[in-house]
């Protein structure tokens, strides 16, 4: 199931892309793609090859709230119908965010909280950094980026809060560079993701809104 929710998280971002400009594919040929994509990890992760009976299926078993499977229900029937864009309109980005829940409840294996589903739109770097590591949680971004000796860390390039382990908030910490080992992530029940690279000793603790990381680095 791994490789579809990577597909899925994909999907999800590439519509996020689209909808802040992008002009590399249709809305509509994206959503409809992600909603086949999730509409077979819900039957794969009940057992049940009708959509719209595993959406429901899911809810019983409290992996999504019922209100969510019964619009991904809804949106199940609606995928083999051709739509138009004018029919789906400005309603892109809340069934993209309903199949953005629904990714992130399956990764969790319980009902994960509603954030916010935002267009991305293209930014310029004003300066490259010196080194940088990525992770890609839930089809987002999180990028390390080390500049003369201090890191920055931003989710979709978008700079998030940062604190300590002591508490302190910074907004950039002692990093002679990014790691290049490969990262260990661990999702919490809370919704939180923890990210680790144990040769360079760093642990981010990533929070379920992807707003705000806490930093703790040894050594």
């Amino acid at each position: 199931m791994t490789g579809r929710f990577t597909q899925l998280g994909r999907q999800l971002r590439k519509l996020r892309h689209i909808v802040g400009g992008s002009p590399s594919a249709v809305p509509l040929t994206t959503l409809r793609r992600a909603t086949q994509l999730a509409c077979d990890l819900a039957c794969e992760a009940a057992g049940i090859e009708d959509a719209q009976a595993a959406f429901h299926d899911l809810a019983v078993r409290e992996m999504v709230e019922p209100a969510l499977a019964e619009r991904l229900a809804g949106y199940a029937a609606d995928v083999s119908t051709p739509r138009s864009e004018e029919a789906i309109g400005d309603r892109v980005l809340s069934i993209g965010g309903d199949l953005d829940r629904l990714l992130r409840s399956l990764e969790l294996g319980a009902p994960a909280p509603e954030i916010a589903f935002e267009a991305i739109a293209a930014r310029e770097r004003d300066d490259k950094p010196d080194s940088t590591a990525a992770v890609v949680i839930s089809g987002r971004v999180l990028a390390l980026d080390v500049r003369e000796g201090l890191a920055a860390i931003a989710v979709d390039e978008q700079p998030i809060a940062m604190t300590l382990s002591s508490g302190e908030r910074v907004t950039s910490f002692a990093l002679a560079a990014a790691p290049n080992s490969r990262a260990e992530v661990h999702r919490e029940r809370t919704g939180a993701t923890r990210v680790v690279w144990s040769r360079e000793d760093v642990i981010l603790e990533l929070a379920a809104d992807f707003a705000a990381v806490q930093v703790t680095k040894r050594g």
